[in-house]
Parts: structure tokens; sequence; C-alpha cells
């Protein structure tokens, strides 16, 4: 058959027609086991960072605002009595960016223990607030914030840091600082407080001061001069016209007088 531009549009129109049927039936296959597998990973970390429970937190989820983000808290009940809460907390300091966390508190605020969630952190640095790359999560655990400050040493905190990784250090604090935030806010039924970092709304730069504009300098008058006559009366320079003629009539008269000497011998 002899190819036209009709019958090309037919063939990639067809195409285009069984590509989108395509990628719509496997969106459609994969949606759910996508869905169960992320269900799966928010309940193990709910499980790792709290104490025993018989209910389905994920199914008694709390939303709260913090910090300009939706985040999530899953209260763990055991025979009605609640034993913790386990919330999904962030940092934006991180090294790599956002670091999110399940932290899981005991109804005192004690801090039962913590999961990452995701980061992207540098390998063999940064990567080991990891527990399966380092202890340094574990100095968190039985920690209740009011008395344990949440932040590094070398900004006057508790919590030591990851040798050359301050700044993931201080991003996983933040982050669990902010949990706690977010739980006293569940506790008392009110607004998430504010936490202090790079990821609080920045203050506003304060304006800056007029420079002062110097006013144009007025030229400064010359003063007139008066020529005195007599101020220089003596001081007048060495006219050598004057002094040539001076010595040629000493020289003459010398002459006279010298000629009259030897006439008179």
């Amino acid at each position: 058959m002899e190819s036209s531009l009709k019958n090309m549009v037919i063939v990639l129109g067809s195409i285009t027609l069984v590509a989108s049927a395509a990628v719509g039936g496997i969106y459609r296959l994969t949606k759910e086991p996508i869905e169960a597998a992320q269900i799966k990973k928010v309940n193990d970390a709910i499980a790792q960072v709290m104490p025993e429970f018989d209910n389905t937190p994920s199914e008694e989820a709390i939303e709260k605002e913090a910090d300009g983000e939706t985040v999530k808290i899953y209260p763990a009940t055991k025979e009605g009595q609640p034993v913790g809460y386990a919330i999904e907390t962030f940092s934006k300091n991180g090294f790599g960016g956002k670091i999110s966390l399940m932290v899981g508190f005991l109804p005192d605020g004690t801090i039962k223990d913590i999961s990452v969630i995701s980061h992207n952190e540098t390998p063999g640095l940064g990567d080991k607030i990891q527990k399966s790359k380092s202890d340094f999560a574990v100095q968190f655990e039985g920690k209740n914030p009011e008395s344990f400050k949440l932040s590094v040493k070398k900004d006057g905190g508790d919590v030591d840091a990851i040798t050359a990784s301050t700044i993931s250090s201080r991003a996983f604090a933040d982050a669990v600082a902010r949990g706690y935030n977010i739980l006293q806010a569940v506790l008392k039924d009110t607004e998430v407080e504010a936490t202090s970092g790079a990821t609080a709304a920045p203050a506003p730069a304060p304006e800056p001061e007029p420079v002062p504009v110097p006013e144009p300098r007025q030229p400064e008058k010359e003063e007139e001069f008066e020529f005195d006559p007599n101020a220089v009366k003596g001081a007048l320079p060495y006219d050598a016209t004057a002094g040539a003629t001076a010595s040629a009539e000493n020289s003459t008269a010398d002459t006279l007088n010298g000629d009259t000497q030897k006439g008179g011998e």
C-alpha cells in the first residue's frame, strides 16, 4: 500500500491509543500493591517504635499542620488504654534535603524509639542516622525532651553529633524536636508550635537604614589680592642691567685713578 500522510496519522494514532491503554492498565494493576506496600511500611515503622498494642494505629491516624506540612500521628492502645503515639515527623535541614522519621513517644513524652523513613544523606557519613549504620539514634531512647535538650552539643544541646556529619545530626534532632511539639499539640488539642531552625518561616529582613546624602560643597570664594609696593620694598629681585652698568662705571673710575698715580711717579 502506498504511503500517505493519512496512513501515517492513522498508524501513529493507533500506537498512541494502545500505549496509553497499556500504561493505564499497568497503573491499575500496580496501584493497590504499591498502596499496600506503603501501608505495610508505615505499620512496620509504628511497630518498631511503639510498645505492644492491639489496635490498628494506621486506621486511627490524626492529622496536624506542622511548619507548613501535614503530618500524621498514630495512637497506639492496648485493651483500650493508650500506650504511646507514633509520629511522622521531618526536617528540611538535612545535608541532602528532607529527612523523614517515625518517632515513638510514650504517653508521658518519653522517646521510646526512632525509625528513619527516608533521607538523602551522604553514604558513609550522614546516613549514619540509620540504626543499621551506627548507634547515633540510640542516645535518644528513654530520653524526655523536657530535660533532654534536642540539639547537638556544639549548639549547647545534649545530642552527640555524628563525626563529620554535624548537619545531618542537627537535622535529625530538629525532626525529633518537631515530633515532640506535635505530640504536645495532640495531648493539649492545640496548634503545633513552630520548631526553631531553618524549616521555620524566616523572620523578615530589616529594612536598610537610609544612607545620608552629603550636601554639595560650595566652592570657596577666592580672596582679592591688592598689591602693596611698600610691603615688597627692598625685596625686589636683582636687576642684572643695573648691576652691569654700575660695574662698568667703577671699572672706568679705577683706570683713571691708576693713570693719575702713574703720572705722578
